[in-house]
């Protein structure tokens, strides 16, 4: 296994010192004349200077978005598993507290379809009411730091809420260089353009295209959890899909209204 000890700007920094070194040595073992010998010790003291800047100032390199795409993947696939050899096929809906009497959103999966009614979030396994798996979304713990952190508003219209998906996936946290959210009647598309992590979503695709839609990874239940707290509606998670052409992965959304 090779190991990288060293990153790209400790290297250059280590460079530059030893150019000046070498620049350094032959201003004092060789007779150039004063002018010359004096041009070399600058040159050689600005590149030790520039090659302890870097050396101070760099960090180490970043996350391989690859590697972060890939984390909680296998998470994913495993659950989808076991729900589904439980008989729970359905998709994820993002459930209000006032549906489940709990302190946050919780996510649903029903066996099949969910046509409403109270859901217990006392046990995974609800014993009364709708059947199926009941599970704290995936997203929760990027709430719990929107809230300390960032002071998280939930808003009360539209196009706050627009506004709140596009900066909280788009600047806070960067899935993606851009994000574009649209609203149509009941159904909301949020569209990550070149998303940063697309390598776990296509590793959950080639398993199952379903995955992504019974057990949403942290980027879409997050869309999900804030829609449903800003129209205190339970939310399907509809569609999650990965555009064939480039890096974008499109989410919809839909709205109940019934519930």
């Amino acid at each position: 296994m090779n190991r990288r000890l060293l990153n790209k700007y400790s290297v250059s920094s280590l460079l530059f010192i030893a150019v000046a070194a070498v620049l350094i040595a032959i201003a004092l073992d060789t007779a150039m004349g004063e002018f010359v010998t004096a041009a070399f010790v600058i040159a050689g003291m600005v590149c030790a200077m520039t090659g302890i800047f870097i050396l101070m100032f760099s960090g180490g390199e970043p996350v391989d978005p690859l590697l972060v795409g890939l984390l909680p993947a296998q998470g994913c696939i495993n659950l989808c598993r076991v729900a589904s050899d439980l008989g729970i096929n359905g998709n994820a809906y993002f459930l209000p507290d006032r549906v489940t009497g709990n302190t946050r959103v919780m996510q649903f999966n029903p066996r099949s379809e969910y046509t409403g009614g109270t859901v217990s979030a006392k046990g995974s396994f609800p014993e009364t009411g709708p059947e199926g798996m009941v599970t704290v979304p995936s997203c929760d713990p990027l709430i719990q730091v929107l809230r300390r952190r960032n002071t998280l508003s939930i808003p009360n219209n539209e196009q706050k809420l627009m506004q709140l998906l596009e900066e909280v996936t788009g600047e806070i946290f960067e899935f993606s260089p851009r994000v574009s959210v649209r609203l149509a009647g009941s159904r909301v598309t949020i569209t990550f353009h070149k998303y940063r992590f697309i390598e776990g979503c296509r590793t959950i695709a080639r398993e199952s295209k379903n995955c992504c839609l019974r057990n949403p990874c942290p980027a879409s239940s997050l869309c999900g959890a804030l829609i449903t707290e800003a129209t205190d509606k339970v939310v399907l998670l509809e569609q999650c899909s990965v555009s064939s052409s480039n890096q974008d992965v499109i989410i919809i959304f839909s709205v109940l209204s019934s519930s």
